[in-house]
């Protein structure tokens, strides 16, 4: 399948179509014409989580394992809560269960036996335990507590006989424009950071981000709900622990240019661009939620729209390494 790309210069030649698997791109780098090209990674696959079921996370691990999944891959636990003094999250489940901190705790690790047991020795699975920070709980407290539960399945990792050969825990947390302010989500990158050095990844989106026009100083172009390019670029990349993940789930493109737009706006304003971990698309959610035409990316397409946007420009040229496409089977 084919998709177009940003026309782009090389010698006298232009690139005009990337194949989704194979991106071969043209660009300049310090003032040098460079040919880059990457083959696009194969993707895993990240969960919406309806349950923290102990059989059912082991034998989701164990399918990842068999599919040799490599790379990263994100278990999303839902919505920011605290019930009776006890941090955790409100599942995907159609009670609205509550799920504390402990109970994830249980079930990462679950998902994490599994798949030690099916994988071949070959892969390496990152996994992102994942929140958001839609309205509940966000806030500085939340991010101290998610920062606890994600260091505590990392010990429980290291211990004998140790998975960490082929497992690592790390924060994630779906951080959207619409779903709350800036200040509470600022404040719980804050409160994760404050806690542990393990990295989180931002698999949200920039949602009213410029795609163009003046790279303004900081705080840059104000956006969606009162945030500006400056909260987003803080939470997904400014905060030591954050590394960005971001959504590409738009065919159009349209994602892909405000993330390299933020990157540009971090050249200009903090000294380098953001580097990306790589593309999250929703293709096998939207396959059982009714379609949701024109956000439907293709794993493929979302990593290439990305990879493209940003090796258009030679300030935020780079590689991207990783592809994980989000499902709601459970």
């Amino acid at each position: 399948m084919l998709s177009t790309v940003p026309w782009q210069w090389c010698t006298s030649r232009r690139v005009a179509l990337v194949v989704a698997l194979t991106v071969a791109m043209c660009l300049v780098v310090g003032g040098d014409r460079v040919a880059h090209a990457q083959a696009a990674p194969a993707s895993t696959t990240s969960r919406y989580m309806a349950t923290v079921d102990g059989a059912t996370l082991y034998n989701e691990g164990c399918a990842q394992g068999q599919a040799a999944d490599n790379g990263i891959a994100i278990l999303d636990f839902g919505q920011p809560w605290a019930q009776d003094g006890t941090y955790g999250t409100i599942l995907f489940d159609a009670g609205g269960t509550f799920a504390s901190t402990a109970d994830i705790e249980f079930a990462v690790e679950r998902f994490l036996s599994g798949y030690w047991v099916c994988s071949p020795s070959s892969t390496f699975l990152r996994l992102g335990i994942g929140t958001s920070n839609y309205r509940g709980a966000t806030g500085a407290a939340h991010g101290q507590a998610w920062a606890s539960l994600v260091d505590a399945v990392g010990n429980w990792i290291n211990l004998p006989p140790s998975y960490a050969s082929q497992e690592a825990a790390r924060g994630a947390t779906d951080l959207e424009m619409g779903w709350n302010n800036a200040d509470a989500s600022r404040g719980w990158a804050e409160g994760y950071a404050g806690v542990t050095s393990t990295p989180y990844y931002d698999y949200g989106d920039c949602e009213g981000c410029p795609t163009g026009g003046t790279v303004l100083g900081i705080p840059g172009w104000t956006i969606n709900n009162g945030w500006t390019q400056e909260d987003v670029w803080y939470v997904s990349y400014g905060v030591p622990a954050a590394y960005p993940l971001p959504e590409i789930y738009l065919t159009s493109g349209v994602n892909a240019a405000q993330w390299q737009r933020l990157s540009l706006y971090a050249f200009a304003n903090h000294g380098g661009p953001i580097y990306f971990l790589g593309a999250l698309t929703q293709f096998q959610a939207c396959l059982a939620g009714g379609g949701c035409p024109g956000a439907n990316n293709l794993p493929g397409n979302g990593w290439a729209q990305l990879f493209g946007a940003l090796n258009s420009d030679g300030r935020t040229a780079q590689r991207l390494n990783w592809s994980s496409d989000i499902t709601w089977n459970n």
